[in-house]
């Protein structure tokens, strides 16, 4: 029997979002959206929170929003209901059988997430993207497309890392920053910082 799954944000991401999903598991039964009513991908837009939604025990969740923050303040209150979440693990994707992973994560097409590895709640790892052997990723932090995380990297909460970085292995990233597209990560990066370039730079605090 397929489980109800209700998805929130009705974004760009929720359409990768949907045509990852395990749709033999999961019926989708709408969206949640702050800003949009109508549909979304042939999905009713249900309304802009959770107290629309009747018995919401019945049903479980998936964030699709890609905003770290954003989808940060979404896990903490869903955990606060005490609701289900799940993971969305696209087909094409590979991951390793000694790697750990939490709830309410996406992994898109042909990523890979290699041994000993640690995926906190809420974290997103884009489409190609590598996560090598040691890694630990925390939570609701946003890998984009094509980034490459060498060895035993630790990246902290809710920070993100633009599409085709390179991060050498051992590099500690700190919590709440941003890795512009396209850098070169060879030295630790501290928290609240925004960083590009390569080598990166400092941009600004944020």
């Amino acid at each position: 029997m397929k489980q109800k799954l209700i998805i929130i944000g009705a974004g760009g991401f929720a359409k990768t979002v949907i045509d990852s999903l395990d749709h033999k598991n999961y019926e989708i039964k709408g969206f949640i959206d702050t800003f949009k009513t109508g549909e979304h991908q042939g999905y009713p837009i249900l309304g802009e929170n959770l107290n629309i939604i009747y018995e919401p025990n019945q049903y479980v969740y998936f964030i699709a929003i890609g905003d770290p923050d954003c989808r940060a303040l979404w896990m903490d209150l869903l955990e606060e209901k005490q609701l289900s979440t799940i993971n969305v693990i696209d087909r094409t994707s590979i991951i390793s059988e000694r790697s750990k992973l939490g709830t309410c994560i996406y992994v898109g097409k042909m990523a890979i997430i290699n041994c000993d590895s640690v995926l906190e709640d809420g974290v997103v790892i884009n489409t190609r993207a590598l996560v090598e052997h040691g890694n630990y990723i925390s939570y609701c932090t946003n890998i984009s497309t094509n980034v490459v995380l060498n060895g035993d990297v630790s990246v902290g909460i809710k920070s993100f890392i633009g599409s085709c970085t390179v991060v050498n292995g051992q590099l500690k990233i700190g919590n709440s920053s941003i890795i512009g597209s396209g850098s070169v990560v060879i030295r630790d990066i501290p928290d609240n910082v925004v960083v590009a370039g390569a080598p990166t730079k400092f941009i600004r605090s944020r």
